[in-house]
């Protein structure tokens, strides 16, 4: 019964629940309420009212569902655990002792457990996604907090289980029922359900035992026992707390997530190998779980790496192949390793680098591969390359611009085919950062064709994967969980304009223009690709030694000046002996690079330019937003006509002349904000230095 003034709760906005659940403590007493409203389009919602706050809220302890029943009844009565209230008093009027925990999976971890300890425990979740992984957190609790073991329901083929059950003990399965009542399997599909449809329980019974039969077998069941072992198997975590397993596989190790579908294949793979039978879903599942706990309270943290990944002072370069063999590079030199300390995990887009040549390596070999319009340009390419390899990080990002006709994705083809080669070798441009994310967690190299523009939102998105930046996301079918990921990726750009029209993205990048190729210098692709697959060892050893000097001379570089990107042009410098190049030409390239990136910059910016115009003709200008805003305008109309280009508003102006100011400074334009009078008006200085 529910207490007369728990019944007549109203909630301020919402009204008079449909509904009320009470939870009980070991008293019988009445400590929380789960109150039901209906949505008017439909739908459901669940508020909480904690009795002794008076509050609608969860207390942080709560106790089970039908808390007095369950504790009435005998220790050795089996207990269901149903993901809601309706589904446990459904099942509870047919004899059953059940319970719940109040606010779903999201939740579980606050409620009292204890006092199913030691009992025979069946979850019975919904059908669908929360459901699963409601019943998952459970199962989970119990094991690890009480050592009880729970049997989850299968949802999706419970009229087969059924069935089965009958057939196998000789029971009569003609339910009247049933048969007057189809059950229709839908998403959402819940215990109330299956009594509304007109089960009983001996159906109900039927399915747990089945359930109980099911999880015996791996046990007591040589056939359907695991067919590996923990001790065949190494299981481990990443630092990030992401389940990992570790197999040997014709003579070499390769790293899976637990998570992973290639796993669970694998998995039942294994079984029909060594029994010749296969393994039902639910005993799959339990197996791949097991190996999941093990990695996540037992297991050892490794980090995880794609493609390149450095363990002390050596880096490890995953060849890609089906032996799994690496490249281990120090600073004496490199060599191809059949077994890599480092642990490599791998996207099905990834594929083989060419097996390096142990001798003649030459990057110069590489120059009639690219469509490069001087020798600065092809300095850049190669320094790009270099790049790529750093231990860390940062990455330039590299912008490969050109007309119709110059081999802009050719180009960024063959560069990312020495470093990390991939089916699609390049994407078309992401739509979200949450695209760029995913990219990134199975590239190494991050490749996008035919950019015709780039948003502000993927601008800033590119500038955070190429210096370092965590991204989150919230985890998909919870509400509170999140997904966080931190990465550092270079990033490779191609279009016909111009893409680093934004100064913060242009001072992260390497902007190569590429000439149009003459019709009669054109290259049939077939003969191309034949005589740069020849040349690739050769080109790939000589990335390889550059690397090796890289390491062998870091410690020991000092930079005059310290760019934009320090980390990496102290790396490019470190490796130059490696090419033949002059002391300093690298820093050299780079700045006439970056000195071109500002101007294009600037002048794909109506903000900058008109200000750049400013000055030019002005040499010394000042005076409040409002009056600059005023001044260019009328100045210079074809720059500022267009509201989305030029903001109208003095704050949003602001922001955008911020942005502009450090290719204007090194310019030559000096840029000042200040604040005068006692209303603290802002003014604008702009002049040359």
């Amino acid at each position: 019964m529910i207490p007369p003034d728990i019944k007549a709760l109203r909630h301020h906005k919402v009204g008079t629940p449909t509904a009320q659940y009470p939870y009980r403590s070991t008293n019988d007493e009445v400590v929380l309420i789960a109150n039901r409203f209906d949505r008017a389009g439909g739908g459901k919602f669940f508020l909480p009212y904690t009795v002794d706050s008076q509050s609608w809220t969860a207390p942080d302890n709560r106790p089970l569902y039908r808390l007095p029943e369950l504790l009435a009844s005998k220790p050795d009565s089996m207990v269901i655990i149903t993901e809601g209230e309706k589904c446990a008093d459904a099942l509870a009027s047919l004899g059953y002792i059940t319970t719940t925990t109040f606010g779903g999976a999201s939740s579980a971890h606050k409620t009292d457990l204890s006092p199913v300890q030691g009992r025979c425990v069946i979850i019975w979740p919904d059908n669908d996604a929360p459901g699963r992984k409601y019943a998952d957190q459970i199962e989970v609790a119990l094991c690890t907090g009480f050592s009880t073991k729970a049997h989850i329901l299968q949802i999706a083929d419970f009229p087969v289980q059924i069935a089965e059950f009958h057939a196998t003990n000789g029971t009569n399965h003609n339910s009247a029922n049933i048969d007057e009542n189809p059950v229709e399997i839908c998403a959402g599909w819940d215990a109330a359900d299956a009594i509304s449809n007109g089960w009983g329980v001996a159906e109900i019974d039927a399915l747990i035992a089945h359930a109980l039969q099911a999880d015996e077998k791996p046990v007591l069941s040589n056939e359907l026992a695991p067919s590996r072992s923990l001790a065949d198997i190494e299981v481990w975590k990443t630092p990030d707390g992401e389940p990992y397993a570790t197999l040997r596989l014709d003579g070499h190790f390769e790293h899976w997530p637990i998570a992973s579908a290639a796993f669970k294949k694998f998995l039942s793979y294994q079984h029909y190998q060594d029994t010749g039978k296969m393994l039902s879903q639910s005993a799959l599942d339990d197996q791949r779980r097991t190996y999941e706990g093990q990695a996540l309270f037992d297991g050892e943290a490794h980090p995880v790496f794609n493609r390149i990944g450095t363990l002390g002072r050596t880096l490890y370069v995953d060849i890609g192949d089906v032996s799994w063999k690496a490249i281990a590079i120090n600073s004496e030199g490199w060599q191809v390793i059949d077994h890599p300390p480092a642990r490599f995990t791998r996207a099905r887009s990834m594929q083989p680098l060419p097996m390096p040549a142990m001798n003649g390596g030459d990057i110069n070999l590489l120059r009639p591969f690219l469509n490069t319009a001087n020798e600065a340009d092809f300095q850049m390419l190669v320094a790009w390359l270099i790049g790529c390899f750093h231990p860390k990080g940062p990455y330039p990002i590299l912008i490969l611009n050109g007309e119709q006709g110059s081999a802009k994705s050719t180009t960024a083809r063959v560069l990312r085919n020495l470093v990390d080669p991939a089916n699609p070798i390049a994407r078309s441009a992401p739509n979200s950062e949450q695209d760029l994310v995913i990219a990134a967690k199975h590239n190494h190299v991050l490749a996008f064709d035919n950019l015709s523009t780039i948003k502000p939102m993927m601008a800033d998105a590119f500038c955070r994967i190429a210096t370092g930046g965590g991204f989150g996301t919230r985890k998909l079918h919870t509400d509170s969980e999140e997904m966080l990921f931190s990465a550092t990726r270079p990033c490779l750009l191609n279009g016909i304009p111009d893409l680093a029209g934004r100064p913060d993205l242009a001072d992260r990048a390497i902007v190569v223009s590429l000439p149009v190729i003459a019709p009669m210098d054109r290259a049939f692709e077939g003969e191309f690709n034949k005589a740069l697959d020849a040349q690739m060892p050769l080109i790939l050893a000589g990335l390889l030694d550059a690397v090796s000097t890289a390491l062998a001379n870091l410690a020991t570089v000092r930079l005059a000046e310290r760019p934009r990107m320090a980390d990496f042009a102290k790396w490019v410098s470190a490796a130059e002996p490696a090419f033949g190049w002059t002391q300093g030409a690298f820093l050299e390239a780079y700045a006439a690079n970056r000195e071109s990136g500002d101007r294009m910059s600037v002048e794909g910016n109506p903000v900058g330019l008109a200000i750049l115009k400013l000055v030019q003709e002005d040499v010394r200008w000042s005076g409040t937003m409002t009056e600059l805003k005023t001044t260019l305008r009328n100045r210079y109309p074809l720059l500022t006509d267009d509201p989305y280009s030029f903001p109208r508003q003095e704050n949003k102006l602001s922001a955008a002349i911020r942005r502009i100011i450090p290719p204007l400074r090194r310019m030559g334009v000096a840029i000042s904000f200040d604040r005068r009078g006692h209303s603290g008006e802002r003014t604008f200085r702009a002049e040359r230095a």
